[in-house]
Order: structure tokens, then C-alpha cells, then sequence
């Protein structure tokens, strides 16, 4: 988008009985003025986001928002008939941390680990990463 580029973005969806609404507008020389909003059939504002960004941060902070909400949708909403791990989301301990590196450097499999602690195998990978057992990249 150049720096001349007026942005007017006014999009509408209906899920359910909520509506929701989000609104972009900016002229180019100044971050682009967002507001998102979800209403019950009475009107009443059930969420709302509002705030600015500039054009230059759109690609990083669409990436980090649908990241993001994706995560918040898989925790509040996990698929039907799967169940949520006990442990999903808590504080790992220093006990459990000094157990999984244990485990892990046995030879014990993600999908092993994953039960003993009750978390979920992203949860059981970003630890290990945390800790440094593994690299970033696997």
C-alpha cells in the first residue's frame, strides 16, 4: 500500500444470533483506525476491539492476531469428543520441569510424555524448548 492509499474497509458476518462488524479507515498518512464488534439481536455490544495501526505493521500483526486468536479458539472451543488435557495452560513447576527433562533425556516419546503430565504435545515441545533440550526448530 503506498503512502497515498485512503483505506474504507466496512465488513459484515452473522453467526448464529451475534452479529459482528469491523470497520478500517485511514488515509495513508496516519495509522488505519480499526474497530471490531460483536452485538446481540438487541443491539447490546457483546466484544469489542478497537484501536490503531500502521500500514507498515499489517502483515506482522495479521500474523500474530490469527496466531493468536487460533490458540484462544482451540482452548475455549477444543473439537467435539476431544477432551482437554488436565495440566493444558497451568504453570509448569520446577519438580515438573526437572521430571520431563528426565524423561526426556530416557528416551521417553512426546506422545508418552504428553499423558504423564496431562499437556498437549505443543505444550510438551515448547517446554523441552524452554528448558534448552531441544532446538527451536525441533
Amino acid at each position: 500500500m503506498s503512502s497515498s492509499s485512503h483505506v474504507a474497509l466496512d465488513r459484515r458476518m452473522t453467526v448464529g444470533s451475534i452479529s459482528y462488524r469491523i470497520t478500517a479507515a485511514g488515509d495513508g498518512t496516519a495509522p488505519i483506525d480499526l474497530a471490531i464488534a460483536g452485538r446481540d439481536p438487541d443491539g447490546r455490544v457483546l466484544s469489542s476491539l478497537t484501536g490503531e495501526i500502521r500500514p507498515a505493521d499489517l502483515p506482522a500483526v495479521a500474523e500474530m492476531l490469527s496466531s493468536t486468536l487460533a490458540g484462544l479458539v482451540a482452548v475455549h472451543h477444543p473439537p467435539a469428543g476431544r477432551r482437554r488435557p488436565d495440566n493444558q495452560g497451568a504453570r509448569w513447576s520446577a519438580e515438573d520441569d526437572a521430571r520431563l527433562v528426565a524423561r526426556h533425556r530416557e528416551g521417553a516419546t512426546e506422545g508418552v510424555l504428553m499423558k504423564e503430565f496431562g499437556r498437549t504435545r505443543g505444550g510438551i515441545h515448547s517446554r523441552l524448548e524452554h528448558l534448552g533440550e531441544i532446538g527451536t526448530d525441533g
